[in-house]
């Protein structure tokens, strides 16, 4: 197996764990995390990483007792950095989405809608992988779940469900449709407890419609068992309770509580003591309404319906005055949290309205600053670096200008399409010797630049820097584009540091710079000897102008 399928496995195993850790096999893949885990680094797989750390997050919000995890919050702004770093906007939105999960436990509202409504937005990328985004749907949608915006949730779980045909294994398909299930019941929970019960049975309605194609998944047992228990509650919420109510409910009462459930569990409890009440076994309704508590799931959308079927029944079994006002009160405030509700989906779609707005102004300018073919920055964002005037003291700064030796021979011999692949492959050999804060260009044709700014630069360090490049150059396997093809480059450096400035705290002079790199890639050239430095540019900034275009000067010959 190669390295790229090997990758690929561990991949799709990452996302295996990322569904067992949320399962009855909860134990056995949280003690399978570390090794993923380290073999993702030492393979240098980032994203295989970041699946596997998003799956201990996920597994300490649905199991939050007894884990053993020294995850904190801090660890989750570490994994949003990292996901930012990676470029994978899927990715980003699941880091997103756990971090909003988790601000809702702390009642942080506000880190809630930012959080949810960017990953929303990085979700449009059509071009990213189908189970990433799957992945990110879902655990938004978790998310959103907890103010609990339902409209906004199930328009996420229909997108999931659409991707889903696409992804290459069904770890998110079970979820998906798990997940509309329980949606839809806590959607009509709340609107019993906003006194809205005709809604309330639609909503029961489209959850029952969606119980069979739940069961019809290849569902983990604690999954199955969970839908098969909010089929009950659909049932018991509906009118259509068996006779014998508790018994009827026994059997998946013990199973969720063998589970260790905490989200499904409170909600068949209180639809019993509901269904007890309206039947008129009173005394048997105070028994199970007494055993009413909110549930401590932080994606529960349906925290407060307990308390509200524990108000109903004490209600029913003492109708006095004051009985009556609590009953009213709580309406009350049902309605206004209703309409609190609702207000804060608004302002949840037109959060999202603004992150999809300002992700197109971000990809427009991403496409303006791009080369299409390599994926590295153009020629305007060089000219951009060329043309800047800082009024503050620059960093040491060193510019490297590449030209691949001889390209012209590749395109006339072998073709443009595989010149164009060579181009590529030298492309991402560049951006690998990047860091951040570097900027790697191409320059024009197959002339490319990079530009390196650090506190710390020094000539030897640049010097480096360039070699190892020419060693990554040399050891690339081209021969996988044509048989005994061979591709060297030359390298022409000029380097500004504090020690080589002419005048100490002056900016450095982009043009000046650009000037002895040229020249320097033209003497390496001229010698055939690889790379040539100039270390004490002299710079002249008012040298420099800019033309009538905009353009900056000619490329190296």
């Amino acid at each position: 197996m190669g390295l790229d399928a090997r990758r690929h496995a561990a991949y799709l195993a990452a996302y295996a764990l990322f569904e067992a850790v949320q399962s009855e096999q909860h134990a056995a893949a949280w003690a399978a995390l570390p090794a993923a885990r380290a073999s993702a680094e030492v393979h240098g797989w980032p994203d295989v990483g970041l699946i596997l750390d998003a799956a201990a997050f996920v597994h300490d919000l649905t199991r939050p007792s007894g884990s053993g995890s020294v995850l904190t919050p801090a660890d989750l702004d570490v994994l949003v950095d990292c996901a930012e770093g990676l470029g994978a906007p899927a990715l980003l939105a699941v880091a997103l989405g756990l971090r909003a999960l988790t601000a809702a436990t702390v009642g942080d509202t506000a880190g809630l809608m930012a959080d949810a409504s960017r990953a929303v937005a990085l979700l449009d990328d059509e071009e990213q992988p189908a189970m990433d985004r799957c992945a990110g749907y879902v655990v938004t949608a978790a998310a959103f779940n907890t103010l609990p915006l339902w409209e906004l949730v199930d328009e996420l779980y229909t997108r999931a469900s659409d991707l889903e045909p696409l992804c290459e294994a069904p770890a998110q398909a079970a979820a998906i449709a798990v997940n509309r299930v329980l949606t839809r019941v806590e959607w009509a929970v709340a609107l019993l407890e906003n006194g809205d019960p005709c809604e309330a049975r639609l909503r029961l309605g489209q959850a029952a419609d969606a119980v069979p194609a739940a069961l019809a998944q290849s569902l983990p047992p604690l999954w199955r068992r969970d839908v098969e228990a909010l089929a009950v509650v659909e049932t018991l919420l509906s009118g259509r309770a068996p006779k014998d109510i508790e018994a009827a409910v026994a059997r998946h009462r013990q199973a969720l509580l063998d589970d260790g459930d905490i989200e499904v569990l409170p909600l068949l409890d209180a639809a019993t003591a509901l269904a007890l009440s309206r039947s008129g076994q009173a005394a048997a309704a105070a028994a199970a309404a007494a055993r009413l508590a909110p549930t401590s799931s932080a994606s529960s959308g349906a925290r407060s319906f307990p308390l509200w079927v524990r108000a109903q029944v004490l209600a029913a079994a003492e109708p006095s005055a004051a009985v009556r006002a609590q009953q009213d009160h709580a309406a009350l405030l049902g309605r206004l949290r209703w309409e609190s509700r609702l207000a804060v989906l608004v302002a949840a779609r037109t959060q999202i309205a603004a992150e999809r707005r300002q992700g197109e102004h971000e990809r427009l300018s991403h496409a303006v600053n791009t080369d299409p073919l390599t994926g590295l920055h153009n020629r305007r964002t060089f000219d951009d670096w060329l043309g800047r005037r800082s009024p503050h003291r620059q960093r040491p700064t060193a510019l490297l200008l590449v030209d691949l030796d001889s390209f012209k021979r590749v395109n006339d011999t072998l073709g443009h399409d595989y010149g164009d692949e060579v181009l590529r492959r030298f492309a991402r050999l560049l951006q690998a010797s990047v860091r951040p804060g570097d900027l790697a260009v191409r320059h024009g044709g197959d002339e490319f630049a990079i530009l390196l700014e650090d506190e710390h630069l020094t000539v030897q360090a640049a010097e480096q820097r360039a070699r190892q490049l020419i060693a990554a150059i040399a050891a690339e396997p081209w021969s996988e584009v044509s048989p005994d093809l061979v591709v060297t480059a030359s390298i022409g450096m000029a380097v500004a540091t504090e020690q080589t400035d002419a005048v100490p705290g002056r900016p450095v002079d982009a043009a000046g710079l650009y000037r002895a790199a040229d020249a320097a890639l033209y003497a390496a050239k001229r010698e055939r000897s690889g790379l040539v430095i100039d270390a004490c540019p002299h710079l002249a900034p008012a040298a420099f102008v800019p033309g009538a275009d905009g353009s900056a000067l000619a490329d190296a010959g």
